[in-house]
């Protein structure tokens, strides 16, 4: 009786949990992760919680998607189940083997009718032979999270603007987490992967309808860009034909594409890229760009004759989500930008360094308004650079004037001004002399990293007899999701009672040259925020509410209470007393949305903050971000291109039956 009653209550339980609506889809690789303008191409999806309904949403104008079939691989029990099933039909389907008689375009009709009759269909026999081929693979890492996939007919239109878009996928259950997918100019390749053809007709001699193939790889044309993805243990090789001094770049893109992995170390694919002669030797290596983990190698070709690239994971991991892209060919290529950044609203000259410019590569350009980092790329022969930061702020700018290596050579600087400066020689070190007001903090800040330099910059303040009063090497933003190494110096200080100060800016790893180029702002401390908030992909029932959590990162010495609020939102949707409380950092707010009836397509919403410090309002944007884990324990916000919200009501999951 008392086993008879726990099982009643287990079941009682398994009836509870299967009553509540399937969580909403989560993705984690798209392969290959991008195309080509003016193309079709399939994609797959990886994830979880996906559906025989998805639809797939990508960012911006000029691409469709259509959803062409999803696979999800059942469970062990289910295969079992499949497998007991074809057995009572295997009799017969070795009988059509052995049979000569049968005209040959009755023979699949004749093996579809025979697994009808045990209630099988093609694509169980596909899945279960997958299943097989993943747990007999001593290589496959088994992950959940992207275990499902669909798989998608992408079209990118002629007028398709190039760069990083976002992918999401739709299912009745709701809107999923966004991937990075980029649209690019060149032509598209993709690794020769061993094809894992289903083929129904080998079940006429028994239960392996896996076709076994060669794999071809023949020389690729240059410009190009290759996709593929690494599994464990595995080395992707690639070829192509160079003629002599010809100046070809290879860049890597695969943590720029997936940033962080929670569950791998050092938390995202570390590729390393290597490029071979004829003969097999190696030329030339990368393991990454400066600080980024991409790689990036320059290389230029000694004499006609076919070029090898490998790729593989630094340690030799991998897995589906393992995903690359690489650009090949005389591509143009940023190394730096001079000025590192300009005045809001400001007209300027820009210089631009890299390879495969041509001559001295300027350009004109006029400041946006906004305040902030935007991108900036060069388009050399109808080709577009890589993009690289450029910095946007209200203050004025100016350039460093040599000579500055003391305290008595130093600039002078009157704040709030912003400086850019160059570590043009190995030991170099820049003085600047400020004048504030006495006894008053302010605050010097180096932005280097964050623009792409190589600067590994470090801070020294002195008073006006040489003595040290504040020194900074590293200083963490959490506004900047996508730096794991924050090498960008910030001090706030209490000037001396004479209001004077100097600061000296060196590179802590001694590297110089024309592209170690930092900024320094310097400006009386102000109370300020920034906000992001997190997840950019909501879900709600007509009706009700979705959960957003914003973090306030505070500067400053701000502290105070923060009310955030939507910005032109559509009718309907609401936030009420919704408020970061003072002192705090993050605060979980609802936004209501119309009880009228699902949304066709997913809405855009807008979010800012509002807080008063004293007699000043301060006002910030919220900017949408993913909170993201790197390697089971750091985390980060990474920022993405919109917050968006899908209102439906989920369908019920069917109902199973209490034994």
């Amino acid at each position: 009786m008392k086993l008879r009653a726990s099982l009643s209550c287990l079941c009682g339980l398994a009836m509870t949990v299967s009553s509540l609506a399937q969580p909403a889809p989560r993705i984690g690789f798209v392969y290959p992760a991008g195309g080509q303008i003016s193309t079709s191409f399939e994609v797959i999806v990886g994830g979880q919680y996906l559906d025989e309904q998805s639809q797939v949403i990508v960012s911006g104008e000029g691409i469709t998607a259509k959803v062409l079939e999803h696979d999800k691989i059942p469970p062990a029990q289910v295969v079992d189940d499949y497998r007991d099933r074809l057995r009572e039909v295997q009799g017969k389907l070795r009988e059509l083997k052995r049979g000569d008689k049968m005209p040959a375009d009755q023979v699949l009709p004749t093996i579809r009718h025979l697994l009808r009759e045990a209630e099988l269909t093609e694509k169980n026999l596909r899945l279960m032979a997958e299943y097989d081929r993943r747990r007999n693979d001593p290589k496959q890492q088994l992950n959940n999270q992207i275990g499902e996939s669909v798989r998608v007919k992408i079209t990118v239109a002629e007028a398709a603007t190039p760069g990083i878009r976002h992918l999401r996928v739709l299912t009745p259950s709701g809107l999923s987490n966004p991937m990075r997918f980029v649209i690019g100019q060149l032509p598209e390749a993709r690794e020769a992967e061993p094809p894992r053809e289903f083929d129904l007709e080998h079940y006429r001699g028994g239960m392996d309808a896996v076709k076994q193939h060669t794999l071809v790889t023949p020389p690729i044309s240059l410009p190009v860009t290759l996709n593929g993805r690494i599994m464990p243990g595995e080395v992707d090789e690639f070829t192509f034909k160079a003629n002599k001094d010809q100046r070809v770049v290879l860049a890597m893109h695969a943590r720029s594409l997936i940033p962080y992995l929670a569950d791998a170390v050092p938390g995202w694919f570390q590729s390393i890229v290597s490029l071979h002669n004829e003969d097999g030797y190696e030329v030339a290596y990368s393991d990454g760009y400066r600080f980024d983990p991409d790689p990036v190698l320059f290389y230029k070709i000694p004499a006609d004759g076919l070029y090898r690239i490998r790729v593989h994971d630094s340690i030799y991991r991998g897995r589906d989500d393992f995903v690359y892209r690489i650009t090949v060919g005389e591509l143009p290529f940023l190394t730096g930008i001079s000025p590192l950044g300009a005045t809001a609203g400001e007209k300027i000259e820009i210089t631009f360094q890299g390879g495969n410019l041509g001559t001295e590569f300027k350009q004109k350009y006029e400041a946006p308004a906004q305040a902030g980092i935007t991108l900036l790329h060069a388009t050399v022969g109808g080709l577009r650079s890589n993009s690289i930061p450029f910095h946007i702020d209200t203050v004025s700018q100016e350039r460093e004037r040599e000579p500055n290596a003391g305290l008595g050579s130093a600039q002078e600087l009157k704040p709030p001004v912003i400086v850019n400066g160059r570590i043009e020689t190995p030991g170099d070190a820049d003085f600047y002399r400020v004048k504030g007001r006495g006894n008053h903090e302010m605050i010097f800040e180096i932005f280097a990293r964050r623009l792409g330099s190589p600067v590994d910059a470090s801070l020294t303040v002195f008073d006006n007899d040489g003595n040290q009063i504040a020194f900074n090497d590293d200083h963490e933003d959490l506004a900047s999701g996508l730096t794991t190494h924050h090498a960008d110096s910030r001090i706030s200080v209490k000037l001396p009672a004479d209001g004077q100060a100097f600061v000296r800016v060196t590179d802590t790893q001694s590297q110089s040259g024309i592209t170690n180029a930092y900024q320094l702002k310097v400006h009386v401390a102000e109370p300020s925020f920034s906000l992001r908030v997190t997840p950019s992909s909501l879900n709600a029932r007509p009706g009700g509410s979705a959960k957003l959590t914003v973090h306030a990162l505070r500067s400053g010495g701000f502290t105070g209470p923060i009310t955030v609020r939507l910005k032109n939102a559509p009718a309907g949707f609401e936030i009420k007393n919704a408020v970061v409380p003072a002192d705090k950092d993050v605060a979980d707010i609802a936004i209501t949305v119309p009880s009228a009836g699902e949304t066709e397509k997913p809405v855009t919403l807008m979010l800012e903050g509002i807080a008063e410090d004293g007699s000043k309002t301060i006002t910030a944007e919220a900017v949408p971000a993913e909170d993201m884990m790197q390697a089971f324990i750091y985390r980060h916000l990474v920022p993405v291109d919109s917050l968006l919200v899908d209102v439906r009501t989920p369908p019920p999951p069917p109902v199973k039956p209490t034994p």
